[in-house]
């Protein structure tokens, strides 16, 4: 398959499609608190997606719902010019979702994780969000205990 710059891409892997419905999820949820588990149902249904899709998508709705206060904490550390509650709502998704899986998710070798991160900073939220997502992901990474 090729995009319209002639560049070759290939098929969305598994991990990054269960990393884009659940980024699409925490999204609805960031404006309407308490759906992200209906969000990700609905999503799942619509789309006819694998359990395993759905399994992975949900533990990372759920992990950032339970850990959400320590993830906004470790984003305040990693980007102190921006404050959490202003982040734009992508960004801020985006950070969330990954931090869990590269904090406390064994599951997912956290370099998939942070490059999934960043390819859907990028297209979702442009260049500047894609180097911030890099940014926090790699110092995390290479701080102790940081998923590296």
């Amino acid at each position: 398959m090729t995009t319209g710059t002639g560049r070759r891409t290939r098929p969305a892997s598994a991990g990054m499609l269960a990393r884009r419905i659940a980024l699409l999820a925490l999204f609805e949820d960031d404006f309407r608190p308490g759906v992200a588990r209906s969000a990700l149902a609905r999503m799942a249904a619509e789309k006819d997606l694998a359990e395993a899709v759905t399994s992975h998508a949900a533990a990372i709705v759920d992990g950032v719902a339970a850990n959400r206060t320590e993830i906004d904490a470790r984003i305040a550390v990693e980007a102190p010019l921006i404050p959490v509650a202003e982040l734009g709502r992508v960004e801020r998704a985006i950070l969330r979702s990954a931090l869990y899986e590269v904090l406390y998710s064994a599951a997912t070798p956290s370099g998939e994780t942070m490059r999934d991160a960043v390819s859907l900073a990028r297209i979702y939220a442009g260049d500047a969000a894609r180097r911030l997502v890099n940014g926090v992901l790699g110092s995390v990474s290479r701080s102790p205990g940081g998923g590296a």
